[in-house]
C-alpha cells in the first residue's frame, strides 16, 4: 500500500530540516511557500497533480542542495485543491504566508489574480511558474511571470538570426502540414525584408523540379520548414537523403521548440543537417549536471520525472534554485539586482526585465539549440 502523499511530503521537509542543524551556524533562514494542485484530498492523481508534486520534489531538492551549503530554508506548501473547489481565498489568508520572502505560483492561471494582490499587499515576490499567457506581469510589480510564451521570443530569434545569418542563402519551405508555424513564418520573412535580407520561398511537392535551382553551392543553405511536426521533419530528410544534398551543398535546418519533442529515430537527421531551434525551455540528456539530476530524483523519490516537456522537477529546481539564491545574494534590493542575477538552470534559463516599476518582470531568455554533425548539442542562452 502507498504512503500517503502528504503523509510522505511532511517527512521529507522533517528529514531535510533535521539534516540542516548539521550545516546551519547563526544563519539567517529564507522562507518559501510553494502553492500547487497537489489535490492531495482525491484517491486518483490526475497528470496536473503529477505534475505539480514532481515541481514540488525538485523544490525540495535545491532546498537540500542550499542547506548543504548552510543555507537555512524554510518550506510552506499549500495546496490549491481541484480546480472546480479551488482553496485560493483560505490559502491567502494564512498568516504563515505572509512571512515568506518568496511564492512560487499557483499552478493554475485562475488563482493568479487574487495571489498577486496578495504577493503585492505584503510586498512579496511571486514567481509564477507556468503560465504563459501575455500581460502576467502588466500593473503587477511584485510579479514574475518564468514562462512566457514564443511568440514572444520571436523579435529576439528573429535579430539574432539577422545578425549571424543574413549571408546566407535562406529558403523557407511551405509543407503542406496541419501542423503549420504560419504566424512564425510571416513574422520571420517580414522581419527579413525589413532587414533587406534576400530569402526565397518553395512548396515541399516541387522539391524535385526545382530545389537545386535555389540552392547555393558557394554558402550555407538554411532551410525553414513551415510545419514542426515529426512527420514533416521527417519527410523532408527522407527527401534531402534521397536526393543526396549534403554531398554538394552545406545544408542547416532551423525550426522551432517542438523540435525537441522528435523522436529518437529523428535524431540521426538532426544532427546530419546541423538542425537549431529557438526555446524557452531544453532538456539537455547529455549534460553532466542534468544526469545527476534525473539520477539523484530517482534515487530520492523512487520514480523518474513524468515524461513531458517540460520536465517539472528540473523546472521547480531551477526556479527555486534561482530566486532563493538571489534573494539570498541580495535581500531587499532583490527587485533592483534582480536583471544581473546569473544562474546556470538545468533545463528553464531566467533572465528577468520589466519596463517600469509599475509593471511586473517577465522571463526574457532564450536558448538556441544546435545540432552538429559532430554528435554534440550546443546550448546558447541569449
Amino acid at each position: 500500500m502507498k504512503r500517503n502523499i502528504l503523509t510522505y511530503l511532511i517527512l521529507l521537509i522533517s528529514i531535510l530540516t533535521v539534516r540542516a542543524q548539521q550545516y546551519i551556524a547563526n544563519t539567517e533562514q529564507l522562507h518559501v511557500a510553494v502553492i500547487m494542485p497537489f489535490c492531495l484530498e482525491q484517491s486518483q492523481q490526475s497528470i496536473e497533480t503529477q505534475k505539480a508534486i514532481d515541481f514540488y520534489k525538485g523544490v525540495l531538492m535545491t532546498v537540500d542542495s542550499l542547506k548543504r551549503a548552510g543555507i537555512s530554508v524554510y518550506v510552506l506548501a499549500l495546496d490549491e485543491g481541484p480546480a472546480s473547489q479551488t482553496k485560493i481565498q483560505t490559502i491567502v489568508q494564512n498568516p504563515l504566508l505572509k512571512e515568506a520572502d518568496v511564492i512560487i505560483g499557483p499552478g493554475r492561471n485562475a488563482d493568479i489574480s487574487p495571489l498577486a494582490t496578495f504577493a503585492q499587499t505584503n510586498h512579496i515576490p511571486l514567481a509564477i511558474p507556468f503560465a504563459n499567457t501575455t500581460n502576467i506581469a502588466g500593473g503587477r510589480p511584485y510579479v514574475f511571470q518564468c514562462n512566457t510564451h514564443q511568440s514572444a521570443h520571436y523579435t529576439k530569434v528573429f535579430d539574432r538570426f539577422v545578425k549571424h545569418n543574413s549571408a546566407d542563402n535562406i529558403l523557407f519551405v511551405e509543407m503542406n502540414d496541419k501542423a503549420q508555424k504560419d504566424t512564425f513564418h510571416a513574422e520571420f520573412t517580414k522581419h527579413l525584408s525589413a532587414n533587406s535580407v534576400k530569402y526565397s520561398r518553395i512548396n515541399f511537392s516541387d522539391f524535385d523540379d526545382n530545389l537545386t535551382q535555389l540552392l547555393d553551392s558557394t554558402r550555407n543553405n538554411i532551410l525553414i520548414p513551415s510545419s514542426s511536426s515529426a512527420k514533416s521533419f521527417d519527410m523532408l530528410c527522407l527527401k534531402m537523403n534521397d536526393m543526396n544534398l549534403s554531398a554538394t551543398y552545406r545544408i542547416q535546418l532551423m525550426g522551432t521548440p517542438e523540435w525537441q519533442t522528435l523522436p529518437a529515430k529523428s535524431q540521426k537527421n538532426m544532427y546530419t543537417y546541423s538542425a537549431t531551434f529557438f526555446t524557452t525551455f531544453y532538456n539537455n540528456n547529455l549534460s553532466t549536471r542534468t544526469k545527476e539530476f534525473i539520477y539523484n530524483f530517482r534515487s530520492n523519490f523512487r520514480h523518474d520525472q513524468y515524461a513531458s516537456y517540460p520536465r517539472y522537477g528540473e523546472m521547480g529546481h531551477d526556479i527555486s534554485a534561482f530566486f532563493l539564491t538571489a534573494i539570498q545574494r541580495y535581500g531587499s534590493q532583490l527587485f533592483d539586482h534582480i536583471g544581473t542575477h546569473d544562474y546556470n538552470s538545468l533545463q528553464l534559463p531566467l533572465h528577468f526585465t520589466r519596463p517600469d516599476r509599475q509593471n511586473g518582470f517577465t522571463n526574457q531568455a532564450t536558448y538556441m539549440i544546435y545540432y552538429k554533425p559532430t554528435g554534440d548539442v550546443i546550448l546558447s542562452t541569449f
